[in-house]
């Protein structure tokens, strides 16, 4: 891959152009990411053609109750912004080339490996917004590895520093690239489209031994990097669930739907009472509240980045007066999104 040497500021410039749909076409190899949602430059209206994003060697593997890869050595086609939603699990990314400008909720990273290697390992304990910015002909050589919840609650065993990390949220911890982790990093990306069992093999074990070294990095280390919004202090213990977790799941797979208490105890085989107590035991805030706080949080991406216009944002959270999505959101987060609309085109 030929030396990147684009200008990179590492602000998102509000004429952007925004989506939320995005898919992946192509062979083995050589794919291109499409989105095919997105608003233009000057409007939050949505367009139907399809817009290409990204293309290259991209990697997309996941082993049965255990890690998932993605990533690849990519070339980023528009300036764009790509919305999504995160579910909990630890995100491990490795940026070997090229920048990098992501985050998740309020937690946001920069980072530029023409210099040298990036590495962040991030913790969610429960269900985010995610954001990523590409920059038109930024070449990016890139991992991410993500570990479920399930695998998670697995391994722990004691108070150590990857307890510590996983049992709070959006908690983090920069790694410190040396040649191990680079020359794994890399061998797992040109392993990207295994044909057999023993590729399978290869690839699942080349990323257990990077896990190995990224692990007894967190091991060793002294401290742990611990980011927590004050809109959302609440700490939460990592107990793994299995009828919650289907359910945030459900829920963060529809939050664009109108969804009852009796619905949601319903899908999830329970009285509502049961519900209602095992919900906020478990996750420290109240089921109605936790919809009611995520849709929020979209809505307040969305604004951000000039994707919808405040009585769209208000009626996608559910909010049939305006006027109510504005207290709401002021309370939520001590800004209206008159204010935070005003703030954004001021960056």
């Amino acid at each position: 891959m030929e030396k990147n040497n684009m200008k990179f500021h590492g602000k998102l410039k509000q004429a952007l152009p925004k989506g939320t749909f995005i898919r992946t076409i192509g062979d083995l190899k050589q794919k291109t990411i499409f989105s095919d949602s997105h608003s233009n430059a000057c409007s939050a209206t949505k367009h139907k053609q399809s817009l290409a994003l990204i293309e290259g060697d991209l990697i997309s593997y996941q082993a049965d109750n255990s890690f998932i890869l993605h990533g690849g050595k990519t070339k980023e086609l528009v300036d764009f912004q790509v919305l999504a939603t995160a579910k909990k699990s630890l995100c491990i990314t490795i940026l070997l080339e090229g920048k990098l400008d992501f985050g998740y909720d309020d937690l946001n990273f920069i980072y530029d490996a023409n210099d040298q290697p990036r590495a962040v390992i991030v913790s969610l304990a429960r269900s985010v917004s995610f954001r990523r910015t590409l920059y038109k002909n930024n070449q990016v050589t890139k991992l991410n590895l993500i570990l479920p919840h399930e695998w998670i609650a697995q391994r722990i065993l004691s108070n150590d520093n990857f307890s510590k990390l996983v049992n709070q949220h959006l908690a983090h911890f920069e790694l410190q690239i040396n040649d191990e982790i680079v020359s794994l990093t890399s061998n797992i990306i040109k392993s990207s489209a295994p044909a057999s069992v023993v590729e399978q093999m290869q690839l699942e074990s080349l990323t257990q031994q990077l896990l190995l070294q990224v692990f007894m990095q967190l091991n060793d280390a002294t401290g742990v990097g611990i980011s927590l919004k004050s809109a959302d202090s609440v700490l939460e213990t990592l107990t793994y669930d299995p009828v919650l977790d289907r359910l945030v799941s459900y829920i963060e797979a529809n939050l664009d739907q109108a969804m009852t208490v009796s619905d949601l105890a319903k899908f999830s085989a329970m009285s509502i009472s049961s519900l209602q107590h095992r919900f906020k035991n478990s996750l420290g805030i109240s089921l109605l509240s936790y919809i009611r706080r995520r849709r929020l949080t979209i809505a307040k991406q969305q604004l951000e980045s000039g994707l919808m216009t405040i009585s769209e944002a208000a009626y996608n959270a559910g909010y049939r007066h305006p006027s109510n999505f504005t207290n709401a959101f002021k309370k939520v987060f001590g800004i209206p999104p008159q204010d935070l609309i005003l703030k954004a085109d001021q960056v």
